[in-house]
Protein backbone atom coordinates (compact mmCIF):
# COMPACT_ATOMS: atom_id res chain seq x y z
CA UNK A 1 0.00 0.00 0.00
CA UNK A 2 2.93 2.06 1.05
CA UNK A 3 4.18 1.65 -3.01
CA UNK A 4 0.83 3.14 -4.69
CA UNK A 5 0.92 5.83 -1.78
CA UNK A 6 4.27 7.20 -3.23
CA UNK A 7 3.68 6.61 -6.64
CA UNK A 8 0.26 8.45 -6.51
CA UNK A 9 2.03 11.75 -4.46
CA UNK A 10 5.07 11.41 -7.21
CA UNK A 11 2.36 11.67 -10.05
CA UNK A 12 0.41 14.40 -8.06
CA UNK A 13 3.04 16.97 -7.99
CA UNK A 14 4.14 15.69 -11.38
CA UNK A 15 0.60 16.98 -12.75
CA UNK A 16 1.12 19.89 -11.10
CA UNK A 17 4.16 21.28 -12.08
CA UNK A 18 3.10 19.71 -15.89
CA UNK A 19 0.30 21.98 -15.59
CA UNK A 20 2.51 24.76 -14.64
CA UNK A 21 5.15 24.35 -17.55
CA UNK A 22 1.64 24.43 -19.77
CA UNK A 23 0.14 27.20 -18.55
CA UNK A 24 3.34 29.44 -18.93
CA UNK A 25 3.00 28.43 -22.93
CA UNK A 26 -0.57 29.99 -22.93
CA UNK A 27 -2.16 26.98 -24.96
CA UNK A 28 -5.78 25.95 -25.45
CA UNK A 29 -7.06 25.00 -22.30
CA UNK A 30 -7.84 21.74 -22.95
CA UNK A 31 -4.49 21.47 -23.24
CA UNK A 32 -3.36 22.41 -20.15
CA UNK A 33 -5.00 19.16 -18.34
CA UNK A 34 -3.80 17.03 -21.08
CA UNK A 35 -0.16 18.11 -20.43
CA UNK A 36 -0.57 18.18 -17.08
CA UNK A 37 -1.87 14.09 -17.12
CA UNK A 38 1.34 13.49 -19.40
CA UNK A 39 3.40 14.47 -17.06
CA UNK A 40 1.88 12.05 -14.03
CA UNK A 41 2.17 9.56 -16.29
CA UNK A 42 5.67 10.07 -17.67
CA UNK A 43 7.20 11.17 -14.19
CA UNK A 44 5.34 8.24 -12.34
CA UNK A 45 6.38 5.47 -14.61
CA UNK A 46 10.17 7.23 -14.30
CA UNK A 47 9.48 6.68 -10.57
CA UNK A 48 8.00 3.07 -10.73
CA UNK A 49 10.93 1.96 -12.87
CA UNK A 50 13.95 3.42 -10.97
CA UNK A 51 11.83 2.29 -7.39
CA UNK A 52 10.16 -0.57 -7.96
CA UNK A 53 11.86 -2.53 -11.18
CA UNK A 54 15.23 -1.59 -9.51
CA UNK A 55 16.81 0.52 -13.15
CA UNK A 56 19.96 1.69 -11.97
CA UNK A 57 20.53 3.84 -14.61
CA UNK A 58 18.45 7.20 -14.57
CA UNK A 59 18.67 7.95 -18.31
CA UNK A 60 17.15 5.01 -19.54
CA UNK A 61 14.19 5.22 -17.42
CA UNK A 62 14.26 8.68 -18.43
CA UNK A 63 14.26 7.59 -21.61
CA UNK A 64 11.76 4.93 -21.48
CA UNK A 65 9.71 7.59 -19.94
CA UNK A 66 10.22 10.26 -22.25
CA UNK A 67 9.23 7.16 -25.26
CA UNK A 68 5.98 6.65 -23.43
CA UNK A 69 4.75 10.50 -23.12
CA UNK A 70 5.40 10.72 -27.11
CA UNK A 71 3.05 7.87 -27.32
CA UNK A 72 0.36 9.23 -25.25
CA UNK A 73 0.97 12.47 -26.73
CA UNK A 74 0.35 11.31 -30.29
CA UNK A 75 -2.58 9.68 -29.05
CA UNK A 76 -3.77 12.80 -27.39
CA UNK A 77 -2.94 14.94 -30.07
CA UNK A 78 -5.22 12.71 -32.63
CA UNK A 79 -8.04 12.93 -30.10
CA UNK A 80 -8.06 16.56 -29.13
CA UNK A 81 -6.87 17.69 -32.88
CA UNK A 82 -3.65 19.42 -31.60
CA UNK A 83 -0.21 19.00 -32.32
CA UNK A 84 1.56 16.64 -30.38
CA UNK A 85 4.40 19.11 -29.37
CA UNK A 86 2.13 21.57 -27.59
CA UNK A 87 0.76 18.41 -25.31
CA UNK A 88 3.59 16.54 -24.72
CA UNK A 89 7.40 19.25 -24.61
CA UNK A 90 5.18 20.47 -21.08
CA UNK A 91 5.45 17.63 -19.93
CA UNK A 92 8.67 16.67 -20.20
CA UNK A 93 9.99 19.73 -18.39
CA UNK A 94 9.21 18.03 -15.49
CA UNK A 95 11.97 15.34 -15.99
CA UNK A 96 14.40 17.49 -16.38
CA UNK A 97 17.24 17.20 -14.08
CA UNK A 98 17.78 20.49 -12.30
CA UNK A 99 18.85 18.95 -8.84
CA UNK A 100 22.24 17.27 -10.85
CA UNK A 101 22.93 20.68 -12.76
CA UNK A 102 22.66 22.76 -9.75
CA UNK A 103 25.14 20.43 -7.88
CA UNK A 104 27.54 20.08 -11.02
CA UNK A 105 27.83 23.89 -11.32
CA UNK A 106 27.93 24.00 -7.07
CA UNK A 107 31.24 21.50 -7.58
CA UNK A 108 32.56 22.99 -10.11
CA UNK A 109 32.91 26.30 -7.70
CA UNK A 110 34.13 24.08 -4.78
CA UNK A 111 36.51 22.53 -6.84
CA UNK A 112 37.84 26.61 -8.00
CA UNK A 113 37.54 27.22 -4.60
CA UNK A 114 39.39 24.61 -2.67
CA UNK A 115 43.39 24.67 -1.71
CA UNK A 116 43.54 20.96 -0.70
CA UNK A 117 44.90 18.49 -3.30
CA UNK A 118 42.39 15.97 -2.41
CA UNK A 119 39.43 17.71 -1.91
CA UNK A 120 39.59 19.04 -5.14
CA UNK A 121 40.19 15.76 -6.56
CA UNK A 122 37.17 14.86 -5.06
CA UNK A 123 35.14 17.58 -6.12
CA UNK A 124 36.63 17.15 -9.17
CA UNK A 125 34.89 13.81 -9.65
CA UNK A 126 31.58 14.95 -7.94
CA UNK A 127 31.35 17.71 -10.58
CA UNK A 128 31.83 15.21 -13.30
CA UNK A 129 29.33 12.55 -12.09
CA UNK A 130 26.31 15.40 -11.92
CA UNK A 131 27.50 16.65 -15.35
CA UNK A 132 27.46 13.47 -17.12
CA UNK A 133 23.99 12.95 -15.66
CA UNK A 134 22.41 15.75 -16.46
CA UNK A 135 23.80 15.20 -20.17
CA UNK A 136 22.71 11.74 -20.34
CA UNK A 137 19.43 12.23 -18.78
CA UNK A 138 18.53 15.50 -20.78
CA UNK A 139 19.98 13.66 -24.15
CA UNK A 140 17.96 10.98 -22.95
CA UNK A 141 14.80 13.27 -23.06
CA UNK A 142 15.08 14.82 -26.83
CA UNK A 143 15.80 11.21 -28.02
CA UNK A 144 13.05 9.32 -26.51
CA UNK A 145 10.55 12.13 -27.50
CA UNK A 146 12.63 12.84 -30.71
CA UNK A 147 12.27 8.68 -31.92
CA UNK A 148 7.89 8.98 -31.22
CA UNK A 149 7.77 11.80 -33.23
CA UNK A 150 9.55 10.03 -36.17
CA UNK A 151 8.06 6.80 -36.55
CA UNK A 152 4.49 8.59 -35.56
CA UNK A 153 5.95 11.43 -38.41
CA UNK A 154 2.81 10.69 -40.79
CA UNK A 155 0.05 10.73 -38.36
CA UNK A 156 1.26 13.99 -37.28
CA UNK A 157 0.05 15.17 -40.50
CA UNK A 158 -3.22 14.08 -40.50
CA UNK A 159 -3.91 15.10 -37.14
CA UNK A 160 -4.03 18.89 -37.23
CA UNK A 161 -3.79 19.60 -41.07
CA UNK A 162 -6.35 17.21 -42.12
CA UNK A 163 -6.37 14.93 -45.05
CA UNK A 164 -5.78 16.90 -48.45
CA UNK A 165 -2.69 18.37 -47.21
CA UNK A 166 -1.10 14.21 -46.58
CA UNK A 167 -2.67 13.11 -49.73
CA UNK A 168 -0.27 16.19 -51.17
CA UNK A 169 2.64 14.99 -48.90
CA UNK A 170 2.28 11.55 -50.41
CA UNK A 171 1.96 12.58 -53.85
CA UNK A 172 4.82 14.57 -53.52
CA UNK A 173 6.89 12.18 -51.66
CA UNK A 174 6.11 9.60 -54.50
CA UNK A 175 7.06 11.52 -57.55
CA UNK A 176 10.32 12.37 -55.62
CA UNK A 177 11.17 8.63 -54.94
CA UNK A 178 10.31 7.27 -58.14
CA UNK A 179 12.69 7.12 -61.14
CA UNK A 180 12.91 10.10 -63.68
CA UNK A 181 12.69 9.25 -67.20
CA UNK A 182 16.26 10.09 -68.50
CA UNK A 183 17.38 7.38 -65.69
CA UNK A 184 14.80 4.96 -67.85
CA UNK A 185 15.70 5.49 -70.72
CA UNK A 186 19.76 5.30 -69.81
CA UNK A 187 19.04 1.97 -68.70
CA UNK A 188 17.50 0.98 -72.26
CA UNK A 189 20.69 2.18 -74.09
CA UNK A 190 23.44 0.55 -71.69
CA UNK A 191 21.51 -2.89 -71.99
CA UNK A 192 21.71 -2.79 -75.64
Amino acid sequence: MNGFYSIFTDMSFAAIAGFGFAYSCNPPIRTLFLSALLAAIGHGFRFTLLEFFSFQNLALATFCASFLVGCFGMLFAKISKIPAEIIAFPALLVMIPGIYAYRAILYLFYFINSSDAIEKTRYLVYFFDCFLTTISVTSALAVGISMTLLIFFEQSFMMTRGVKYFEKYKRFKRLTTRPSKIFKRHEKLSKN
